[in-house]
């Protein structure tokens, strides 16, 4: 990453903006590189940045840390974390895999017109967004689809300890999702989605079972083939 103070240029309006509007804005500079890994980030200066309180900016940080990409130490706040390893991925997508699968068996079971028709919406979403661009704010459109395509998913399992489960990883697979989107093409993600729906739409929960395993297996097989998660160490 290319080192960059956190207190220069402002990007946005300086206008009063919500919790998630400065998530947002925050995530931009550490997907655009203008802030560097281990650079620290102060709540009074991005509040200053973003012409808001402290308030917002803490709770925009405090979700942050929950995907792995800021990091708060006791009397230090936050910073910049490192990248995850190659390991790191290796064992969030098994998790995916034991789970995801799992989901989708139980969300076809209870599936009904209204959860069809919503994977259907976030998947043209999907597909009108997959070549979005290279930055953050062309991109956002297709990980927007992407994420509620799959917690459409395990929502409608019904079942809150399944529901949290996936939240307590969900974060995580956010960032993997920002951190590959350059080196992975959304074609593939578009067809396994289509099979996913098919299946759900056939009301044949193997095969949405069988799509959504496969599809996570697409994940694991093209993330291995990019040189930054190939080799564990």
């Amino acid at each position: 990453m290319n080192a960059a103070s956190p207190e220069e240029e402002v990007l946005i309006p300086g206008r009063p903006m919500l919790v998630d509007q400065v998530f947002e804005a925050i995530l931009s500079l550490l997907l655009d590189d203008k802030i560097s890994t281990g650079s620290p980030l102060s709540i009074d200066g991005l509040a200053k940045r973003f012409k808001v309180s402290s308030t917002p900016v803490r709770e925009a940080l405090a979700r942050l840390e929950t995907t792995g990409m800021v990091r708060r130490e006791a009397l230090r706040g936050y910073k910049v974390a490192p990248e995850p390893t190659a390991s790191d991925i290796a064992a969030l997508l098994t998790s995916r895999q034991i789970l995801e699968p799992a989901c989708t068996s139980i969300a076809c079971t209870n599936s009904t017109e209204e959860l069809v028709a919503d994977l259907e919406g976030f998947h043209r979403d999907l597909e009108a967004s997959r070549h979005g661009g290279d930055t953050f704010a062309g991109y956002r459109a297709y990980w927007q689809a992407d994420e509620n395509f799959h917690r459409r998913i395990v929502e409608a399992t019904d079942n809150e300890f399944l529901l949290r489960a996936y939240g307590s990883i969900e974060g995580h697979i956010q960032r993997f999702r920002l951190m590959v989107h350059n080196d992975m093409s959304g074609d593939h993600t578009v067809q396994e989605h289509q099979a996913i729906i098919d299946a759900f739409k056939a009301g044949d929960c193997a095969a949405a079972t069988a799509a959504m395993n496969t599809h996570i297996e697409g994940i694991r097989s093209r993330s291995l083939s990019l040189k930054k998660f190939g080799q564990q160490g």
